[in-house]
């Protein structure tokens, strides 16, 4: 049989001893949770304050509002809009200066609305309450009030802005004067942005500051599709065309074309396009003129009754002047 077990032999229990340290621990941490759930709610309740009133560090549109009613926080911000609506507010498009006051667009902000909202923010049940009014203290929770604002005042003042601000763009383009090619240098476009500016105008009249400041409205800058430097290869073909005359040669005959009379034929490239060509009303009218000189028109077979004799006269094929094929030959021999 086994003898005895001594106190410090290994097979003492330190079992025993460490189950009851873990339930210790275990005491102890539920101990601390308790408290802390305690403390907790006591802190919450602390700071839970009154649900008639708003959390304080509550703003509304940069008005602090804290520790009012509902009630008393819109009565206090219709007020302080009251004193501003009926002043202008300057913006500025594309250096074109213009001023609208809140009352002028029908600008009116929802106050009721936003209060409401900033209710809710620091709003719950007992301790809840108090944690969400602890954060808006420290951190502060600024609401801002919906807006509305006259639709058709809204158009007309967006129209005026628009008739004063926006700009096509203009693509370079080239003109003659006499037999002199110049070049019309390109501009680049402006445009109001129409629904961000909407949005700006409205929210400036809606606010309760007044810097006195202009307010910079969005204008996008659109660039033309044919710039000078695009133009140049062009330029240099028309003045090559100018610069001596052009000469046809018929089956029988050949004609001249002087500059003058190129210059008449040459279509210039504008209204964004780069393409040099004969064409036009001016080469319309040559070409016409000049197909009545070279063309023939065709001769149908027919008999010929001379006497008791009975001929057959042949058909002959007529010629027209190809007016395409001759404007692209006029074009190549001007510009070579």
């Amino acid at each position: 049989m086994p003898g005895p077990v001594r106190a410090d032999s290994p097979l003492s229990s330190p079992r025993v001893r460490r189950q009851g340290r873990t339930r210790s621990a275990y005491v102890s941490l539920a101990t601390l949770a308790a408290v802390f759930a305690l403390v907790s709610v006591l802190l919450g309740l602390a700071f839970a304050g009154s649900r008639a009133e708003l959390a304080e560090g509550t703003e509304v549109a940069g008005v602090d509002v804290g520790g009012l009613t509902e009630r008393q926080a819109v009565t206090e911000l219709s007020r302080l809009y009251a004193e501003v609506e009926d002043e202008p507010v300057t913006f500025v498009a594309d250096e074109e200066r213009f001023s609208f006051a809140a009352n002028q667009l029908g600008v009116e902000p929802d106050w009721e609305g936003a209060v409401a909202a900033a209710a809710r923010e620091g709003d719950g049940f007992g301790p809840i309450r108090g944690f969400r009014r602890i954060q808006t203290r420290f951190f502060g929770a600024e609401i801002l009030p919906p807006l509305r604002a006259s639709d058709a005042a809204l158009d007309f003042a967006l129209g005026k802005i628009e008739q004063a601000t926006n700009r096509p763009a203009r693509s370079a383009a080239l003109v003659r004067r006499a037999l002199r090619i110049e070049v019309v240098a390109e501009r680049s476009g402006r445009r109001l942005e129409h629904d961000a500016a909407a949005r700006l105008i409205v929210r400036s009249l809606g606010s309760l500051g007044r810097s006195g400041e202009a307010t910079a409205l969005p204008v996008s800058v659109a660039p033309p599709s044919v710039t000078a430097r695009m133009l140049a290869p062009a330029a240099r073909r028309a003045r090559t065309a100018l610069s001596a005359p052009v000469f046809l040669q018929g089956e029988k005959r050949r004609w001249r074309i002087s500059p003058r009379r190129i210059a008449e034929l040459l279509a210039l490239p504008r209204d964004g396009s780069r393409r040099l060509a004969i064409a036009g009303a001016g080469a319309d009218a040559y070409f016409r003129a000049f197909a009545k000189r070279v063309g023939n028109p065709p001769v149908d077979a027919s008999f010929s009754v001379s006497g008791d004799a009975i001929q057959i006269v042949p058909s002959r094929n007529g010629t027209e002047l190809d007016v395409e094929d001759t404007a692209r030959a006029i074009l190549r021999a001007a510009t070579s």
